[in-house]
């Protein structure tokens, strides 16, 4: 069962707060992941979160500017329900306040505390996930959760069965619900909860833990969670929830964060169907309206998504600002493209510049180049991405632009056209030519055949379908050029050595051959135009 009402935190504007002096956030309804530098906020967003909803105020060291008040304009957004489509509200706390003052921003008339307070906040700790169940506050939650749902019938009891077996774990429950319930958790956390839990084990006891969470705040808090809930005009009752992890890949590798993020938001949209039945059960509701938060310094945590990401950085005055994907426009062809090309574009979301270039055998090859002339990529933040096609670049780079990442591109002339001035092309036609023709201009072919014979042992033959490519890229007659062996061209012959070792590069591209030839080339054999490139990526990295 899929949620079929939104109500969501659409935007956030900070001000006079921490790092952040004048900040606005743009959110995703369903996920919101916070990037960028150390020590620019990120953690920040979330404490702001956990102190205007849980009754707290802030303290002096979270003010920026001791003479001003924290600010912070916070709108709901509302889709489907009986209600305005959003809700505006401001608040305001001075250094000497004893309490934050909190206003319609609309009308400018102050309202309760309680009404932001509402606001149902949960910050999720994956740390020691398995060892902290161990404590008794934690598993008499969720312990007591099970307990009340396995106590609703012989139905509940065949339900959780079910859902054991998609783990691996089959078991007949106990008729008593607090012997099934402890059954439950042993096959779930192991007996001895000590040990490392498999993946899917592991994404269970996150569910659960969310649950036990929600079951605790209804048993306390059972007024404050009434009020919490929102009804639509058919009676549909959903809990709206702000979920935050922060730093998953301080506790979980790759694959763990991934599936860990992807199950937990697929809880928080009513996609498990389990957790969905255990729900509606223990709090009496339809289901969850949930938005997740999280913050991290690794892409393995990064969904493919670019709207679903906020990248924190500094403007031009050293101040902090957020690039937020969920407010960006795009026409819907380029938007397809973005969201295909992704995956391969995440990494730059933490780096200093980013240098995009057409295919595999530039891909393969600049990172050599680079280190040969005295620089290492990863040294200056600088990362490389293949676009697999110059269509590409333009679009990668727009997008890039939009999250305020530095890009430098890097064409074949070939293609050469009205570009701004991050746009970079190769001195000839290609990429393939600026190799040959500044090795031949030097004599130092010998470098071109010794990469041509690491890379595939007696292929120096020419042959007719490989002049046959290289000439309708030159767009000159097939008819002056024969099939021949490359160490048989004489070494004066230099429009000859031109052509063949173009047409050989030409005709085997890739990144085995690019990294071949970023090994090989020394500092004088590599193009200018491909200096100027990467010299330039330098610059904006150390610039930004």
């Amino acid at each position: 069962m899929e949620r079929s009402m939104d109500m969501y935190i659409s935007s956030v504007k900070i001000e006079n707060y921490r790092t952040f002096k004048d900040v606005i956030f743009l959110f995703d309804s369903q996920m919101n992941i916070i990037v960028g530098d150390n020590n620019i906020g990120k953690t920040n967003f979330l404490n702001l979160l956990k102190v205007i909803t849980s009754g707290d105020k802030f303290h002096y060291n979270d003010f920026r500017d001791l003479h001003k008040a924290i600010c912070i304009f916070i709108e709901l957004s509302m889709e489907d329900f009986s209600l305005p489509n959003t809700l505006k509200i401001q608040w305001e706390q001075y250094p000497t306040d004893v309490e934050p003052t909190l206003y319609d921003a609309k009308t400018k008339e102050t309202i309760p505390l309680s009404y932001i307070h509402n606001l149902f906040y949960i910050d999720f700790s994956l740390e020691n996930l398995v060892k902290n169940i161990q404590e008794d506050r934690n598993f008499n939650r969720i312990h007591q959760a099970f307990k009340q749902y396995l106590s609703s019938g012989e139905h509940a009891r065949v339900h959780v069965q079910n859902w054991l077996l998609t783990i691996g774990e089959e078991t007949r429950l106990p008729i008593d619900s607090n012997k099934a319930a402890q059954e439950v958790l042993d096959r779930i956390y192991g007996r001895n909860r000590q040990e490392e839990l498999p993946v899917l084990q592991l994404m269970m006891a996150v569910g659960c833990q969310l649950i036990g969470e929600l079951f605790s705040r209804k048993q306390h808090k059972n007024s404050l969670f009434e009020e919490t809930l929102v009804e639509d005009k058919e009676g549909y009752k959903v809990l709206p929830l702000m979920v935050s992890i922060d730093d998953p890949e301080m506790h979980l590798h790759p694959y763990l964060q991934r599936a860990v993020l992807e199950f937990l938001k697929s809880i928080l949209n009513n996609e498990e169907p389990f957790f969905v039945e255990l729900i509606k059960s223990i709090l009496q509701i339809d289901g969850l309206n949930g938005q997740l938060f999280v913050v991290t310094h690794s892409t393995d945590a990064l969904i493919d998504d670019y709207r679903q990401i906020i990248r924190l950085h500094w403007d031009s005055e050293h101040h902090v600002q957020a690039a937020c994907g969920a407010g960006f426009k795009f026409d819907g062809e380029i938007e397809k493209h973005l969201i295909m090309h992704f995956p391969e574009v995440k990494e730059a979301m933490y780096a200093k510049c980013a240098l995009i270039v057409e295919g595999e055998t530039e891909y393969g090859s600049f990172p050599y180049f680079a280190k040969t002339l005295g620089f290492n990529f990863d040294y200056y933040g600088i990362c490389l991405i293949n676009a697999r096609g110059e269509h590409s670049i333009s679009k990668i780079s727009h997008l890039l632009s939009s999250f305020h990442i530095p890009t430098v591109c890097f064409y074949d002339r070939d293609v050469m056209e009205e570009h701004d001035d991050t746009s970079f092309y190769t001195e000839y036609i290609c990429y393939e030519m600026d190799i040959v023709k500044t090795c031949i201009e030097q004599r130092k072919q010998n470098l071109l055949l010794d990469v041509i014979q690491q890379v595939e042992a007696n292929s120096t033959h020419i042959s007719s379908s490989l002049i046959k490519k290289a000439c309708q890229k030159l767009c000159i007659p097939k008819s002056q050029y024969n099939p021949r062996k490359l160490e048989n061209i004489s070494p004066r012959a230099e429009k000859q050595l031109c052509f063949y070792y173009f047409a050989w590069l030409y005709g085997h591209k890739g990144v085995i051959i690019g990294r071949s030839l970023g090994l090989h080339l020394g500092k004088h054999e590599i193009p200018t135009s491909f200096k100027n490139v990467i010299l330039q990526a330098i610059s904006k990295s150390i610039h930004v």
